[in-house]
């Protein structure tokens, strides 16, 4: 039985230590930078904007998942979206990911969610799998643009 708590500030080093181990499973194409610091100041103060969760099994650590809310002006509701999750190797194949998906789909009921979105890489076949088979759609009608941070300011001073 897989335990889902709401993750606090002093479950930081946790979350940062599963965002760090999902880069390196994903072999994640982009720097990872986030710091205690940021997830302390961003994550769990009274305006944080995300949330996580993190995964117990026998009182044992054994995963998390981060989340936000979006608006959809087509819609008119808000949406939930899945930023990260991640389970430990060795508890992965137990349906851990698929019982952390149900609880956020209940939790996007709740909240009168009219979406419940994630993104995959192209790259993690496991997972597009996985998700396909729980019955998600992969939008290819949709591309992701982005600016970092360098991008941000030069297009703010332009």
């Amino acid at each position: 039985m897989l335990e889902i708590r709401i993750a606090t500030k002093r479950d930081s080093a946790l979350v940062l230590h599963y965002i760090k181990a999902l880069a390196i499973a994903e072999d994640f194409p982009f720097a990872v930078a986030v710091t205690l610091d940021d997830l302390e100041n961003n994550l769990f103060t009274n305006t944080a904007t995300a949330h996580a969760l993190l995964f117990y099994q026998h009182n044992k650590p054994c995963g998390f998942a981060v989340y936000y809310y979006s608006f959809s002006t087509t819609t008119g509701k808000r949406g939930l979206h899945l930023d990260d999750l991640y389970i430990e190797p060795e508890y992965q194949g137990q349906g851990f990911g698929k019982t952390v998906l149900v609880h956020l789909a209940q939790l996007a009921i709740e909240q009168d969610c009219a979406r419940f979105e994630w993104w995959a890489l192209k790259s993690n076949d496991s997972a597009i799998k996985f998700y396909q088979k729980i019955g998600a759609q992969n939008l290819d009608e949709i591309s992701i643009f982005r600016l970092d941070a360098a991008k941000i300011a030069a297009l703010a001073k332009s």
